[in-house]
């Protein structure tokens, strides 16, 4: 279903909604933890080839300590990822990333992370759903609640893009207290 014209396309990437509960708050001696669950909705057209018009869903577990000016954070989890071509289909897969932040200054930090997904299906993976890793090198600015962050990204793996950029913007609140 591609409509391309030349050699090159374009299209805004499928939006995740998610949310992350922290569990367990981080202390002197052991990190953060919290469960982490999202779904990627079906935005991008497959017209543009950067689309897959499925729903997915994630859920995982992730930690996160603070030692000195240094915050390290990862995650482990799985993910459900529908069969573009085969509605009846779907290959669930093993997901992981991992970060690392250092202050640089009042609200600013320079941060490094890799995150992707690996197949789990013994064989060929279901088109779409392939293993994946992308590689991100940038900044954040927090100012109270808002954090806007910006970088660059390296694909990893053969499926993933060359190069690209990544911008967002992070409203935190704190909607109970965990003790």
């Amino acid at each position: 279903m591609l409509s391309l014209d030349g050699d090159s396309t374009a299209d805004v990437e499928d939006v995740v909604i998610g949310a992350k509960v922290r569990f367990l708050s981080e202390s002197a001696r052991r990190p953060a933890m919290a469960v982490r669950f999202a779904t990627r909705l079906p935005n991008a057209g497959n017209e543009s080839g950067l689309g897959l018009d499925t729903t997915d869903f994630a859920f995982g577990l992730a930690l996160a300590k603070t030692v000195d000016s240094i915050r390290m954070a990862g995650n482990v989890g799985f993910a459900i990822l529908g069969d573009p071509v085969r509605g009846d289909r779907q290959n669930d897969v093993l997901t992981y990333g991992a970060s690392i932040a250092r202050a640089v200054a009042t609200g600013l930090e320079v941060v490094g992370e890799i995150n992707g997904r690996v197949n789990t299906r013994s064989g060929q993976a279901i088109i779409g759903t392939e293993s994946r890793s992308v590689m991100r090198l940038g900044s954040r600015f927090t100012h109270g609640p808002v954090r806007v962050d910006a970088a660059l990204l390296f694909g990893i793996t053969e499926r993933d893009p060359t190069w690209g950029f990544s911008t967002g913007l992070t409203w935190v609140f704190n909607a109970f207290t965990v003790k």
